[in-house]
């Protein structure tokens, strides 16, 4: 069922929504138009974030509304975009459109989408009646995300809630992200949770303005939007104080999360997203959860959406000048030393564990085994073959299995052995 909104303005981000323009990513499954070849085939910047959520929302689909009486969840796309890219390539609307369909016999996942330009909202509104099952239930809004977010919430009604922020610009205000995180819920648990893109340049650009003498009405009405999505204007002492402003942004960054955690009680996973162009991260994805499984699993998937991020970043094999054929693609290579490194490095984090503690218990101790070397990169394979190694070595029991690594609780069995741990280098992802 398809249930359609619009506001009046007939095309609502070509007036009064400037702001919008500083982030220099087109946001949601924005198209630059047919003519750029860039964005009418898949979006690079969109890879880690459509990969992340097609390994994340499943799983928050599937415990959240298991416990439901209905089995019913929601999905908020605040910034949805057109749906699809041109190429006929899935963007975030589609990717859930699919699950919608495949998980739609023991799952019911009801959508609200939100588009702030028109026509990229009846693109999508096109996309999502030829893809949704038709039993679906599902409604597509014209306007800008504040306009529509207690209507979405209300949608929403008691079931879990997954929204995910992939603003154009700055995206909706702190205030707002803190009533959506703790929205009154009957029943065990909020089952409420948020994806946010935390757009680096956007910030970076704006924040730039705080330098300027006399900036325009438009740069502090900007500014003045900069302070009410980071809920203060607690950040300009920072930016002004940085050495660089990817320094600042990174220092921003966290504190905001800090600063929604102390409003909500969620805790944060913030991941940083850069390709070979960019030292510094391209833009930040936050995610906020009550649970230690979303913390467990969004660490798992970030490390997913790191795998396919680096090889669409990886540049094609070179061809030797002069010959017909193309030399070996380094990539693979690569790629195995760097996952032999970050099993070397949870090895020598848990054996550490393990001479301070006497354990292992997941996923409480996930940060702490994985590490800052590999946290949000390595996934569930590194990490059981890690542990099997101190197994097989003899001091941890019992053996780790796949199956019910997320649960696993090890104990030491020889203590005076475990120091014989020693650092080790881990290559760096390189994207």
């Amino acid at each position: 069922m398809t249930l359609e909104g619009e506001s009046a303005d007939p095309d609502i981000l070509s007036t009064g929504l400037d702001d919008y323009a500083i982030s220099g990513e087109a946001g949601g499954d924005e198209v630059a138009g047919s003519d750029d070849p860039f964005f009418v085939s898949k979006k690079a910047a969109a890879v880690f974030k459509h990969k992340l959520l097609k390994t994340y929302f499943p799983k928050f689909a599937g415990k959240t509304a298991s416990t439901e009486a209905d089995k019913r969840l929601a999905y908020v796309d605040t910034h949805a975009g057109r749906g699809a890219y041109d190429d006929g390539t899935a963007g975030s609307p589609l990717l859930v459109a699919q699950d919608v369909a495949g998980l739609r016999q023991s799952r019911q996942i009801d959508c609200f989408f939100i588009e702030a330009k028109k026509s990229n909202y009846e693109r999508l509104t096109q996309v999502l009646a030829n893809n949704m099952p038709a039993e679906a239930r599902w409604h597509v809004r014209h306007g800008r995300a504040s306009d529509h977010l207690r209507e979405a919430v209300d949608f929403a009604g008691n079931a879990p809630l997954f929204m995910f922020i992939d603003p154009y610009g700055l995206g909706p205000t702190f205030d707002e992200v803190v009533a959506v995180l703790n929205r009154p819920r009957e029943g065990h648990g909020s089952k409420t949770e948020v994806l946010l893109n935390f757009i680096a340049m956007a910030f970076s650009r704006a924040g730039g303005y705080l330098r300027l003498t006399d900036p325009t009405p438009q740069q502090t009405t900007t500014l003045e939007h900069l302070d009410a999505v980071l809920g203060g204007d607690w950040w300009h002492d920072i930016y002004l104080s940085s050495d660089t402003t990817a320094t600042a942004v990174a220092e921003i960054a966290k504190g905001y999360a800090d600063r929604i955690n102390k409003k909500t009680g969620c805790a944060w996973t913030l991941m940083p997203v850069r390709d070979r162009a960019h030292k510094q991260p391209i833009y930040r994805l936050v995610h906020f959860t009550r649970h230690p499984d979303g913390l467990w699993e969004i660490r798992e998937a970030a490390a997913q959406a790191g795998a396919a991020w680096r090889k669409y970043c990886s540049p094609p094999p070179a061809s030797d000048e002069g010959s017909l054929f193309t030399l070996e693609d380094p990539f693979p290579a690569e790629e195995e030393a760097r996952q032999a490194g970050w099993i070397d490095a949870i090895e020598h984090n848990a054996r550490e564990l393990l001479a301070r503690r006497g354990e292992i218990v997941l996923p409480r101790d996930a940060h702490e085994v994985f590490g800052p070397e590999t946290f949000g990169q390595a996934w569930l394979k590194h990490l059981r073959q890690a542990l099997v190694r101190l197994f097989k070595e003899g001091i941890l029991e019992p053996k780790p299995l796949a199956r019910e690594l997320s649960k696993y609780r090890g104990h030491a069995v020889q203590p005076d052995s475990l120091r014989r741990s020693k650092a080790v280098e881990v290559l760096p992802p390189q994207v």
